[in-house]
């Protein structure tokens, strides 16, 4: 599954690159992004803490003036957090997903070096690997996120940016099959990167 993700992101920056190329109106970049994950969970289960985790990915901007871009890439995301079941059996859980963001973002004239933006939109996501107290048969495949972030980018000169801000990762549909368990997974996010 890893050789196939490492092959996925290397045919992505290959077609970024070319596309770059050809047409002013995309921007792509890579990033990483430390989060706090964390569940929001009911019924025999309850939150019982974050844990610290990562993410990291490639992103694009599809331009369509200076100030709106649909903004997209690919995620490799890991999270999880800690429960307990019926308030008294620790449960420990990390979820990595594959993700591929679709927002709108919304960006200011640059201001010296500086452009700000915010963004919002949706994150379909597919679980690759599940470790701890559950197994990846015990969660569902598919989960789906509401994304929600602001942030600054320092230009460089000509397209190339570094890239700064803060996403919050909201999760909308519930990661257990139990029908007595219930728990969906948030994180907020850290974003570090560089656009080109």
């Amino acid at each position: 599954m890893r050789a196939k993700v490492s092959l996925i992101a290397l045919a992505l920056v290959a077609a970024a690159q070319t596309l770059n190329a050809q047409d002013n109106k995309f921007n792509f970049g890579l990033k990483v992004s430390p989060t706090i994950a964390w569940f929001k969970a009911s019924g025999d289960l309850s939150n019982d803490g974050s844990r610290i985790g990562f993410a990291y990915g490639l992103m694009a901007d599809i331009n369509f003036t200076n100030n709106y871009a649909l903004a997209t890439g690919v995620d490799v995301t890991y999270r999880g957090g800690k429960m307990k079941k019926n308030d008294t059996i620790k449960v420990k859980t990390i979820l990595q997903y594959v993700e591929v963001p679709i927002t709108l973002k919304l960006k200011t004239n640059e201001i010296g070096y500086m452009t700000y933006f915010g963004k919002v939109g949706f994150a379909p996501g597919f679980n690759i690997r599940t470790d701890g107290d559950f197994s990846k048969s015990q969660i569902y495949p598919f989960n789906l996120a509401l994304v929600v972030g602001l942030g600054g980018q320092y230009s460089l000169g000509g397209k190339t940016a570094l890239l700064a801000g803060v996403t919050f990762n909201n999760g909308f549909m519930d990661v257990v099959k139990a029908k007595e368990q219930k728990a969906t997974s948030n994180f907020i996010a850290i974003d570090l990167g560089v656009m080109f």
